[in-house]
């Protein structure tokens, strides 16, 4: 029996009959590995990396495992956010176009993402972005309104818009 993870590498587990010493298979005996446990308490708050990069210096270690998680990130976000995998989409040219629309628009959240000094996740700012709308008023003036996530981030980027009513002239500058 495997369960060697978390908490459970340190169980043993054993079927032991109490009167002949024998192992048996279907009356388990569990007890702990003290010794795995004194073991594994002097690496207690410690980091340990592997790596085959014998030339980098600890910090440089450092900043390129850094690197990967954010790395890592990127790609959870496009796949989740955007859809990376191209399912509907079967020649080259529509599979490089797809992947470079989910580039740009990665790319245009992290830059969002960083406008916003990282107050909102990729998941709330593309729900904000997804409940924009907007419909024409008299006189020129459109209504703009999005759930409260949208305002957030329309105040965190300095659009002071009275009660979302919004001249067609600003209304058009907004993504510039």
């Amino acid at each position: 029996m495997t369960m060697k993870k978390g908490g459970k590498r340190y169980l043993d587990v054993e079927s032991v009959d109490e009167e002949t010493g024998e192992i048996k298979k279907l009356t388990p005996h569990i007890s702990i590995d003290e010794k795995q446990i004194a073991f594994d308490e002097q690496f207690d708050g410690i980091n340990v990396l592997i790596t085959s990069e014998t030339e980098m210096s600890d910090e440089e270690m450092m900043a390129s495992y850094g690197s990967l998680s954010r790395i890592e990130d990127c790609f959870k976000v496009m796949k989740t956010n955007f859809d990376a995998r191209p399912i509907y989409v079967w020649t080259q040219s529509h599979i490089e176009a797809h992947f470079l629309s989910c580039f740009i628009s990665l790319t245009i959240m992290r830059l969002l993402e960083h406008k916003l000094d990282r107050q909102l996740s990729p998941e709330r700012i593309q729900g904000a972005l997804l409940s924009a709308q907007c419909r024409p008023l008299d006189k020129g003036y459109w209504e703009v309104f999005g759930n409260d996530d949208f305002l957030t981030i329309n105040e965190l980027l300095g659009k002071k818009w009275l009660h979302q009513f919004v001249p067609l002239e600003v209304l058009r500058k907004y993504g510039k």
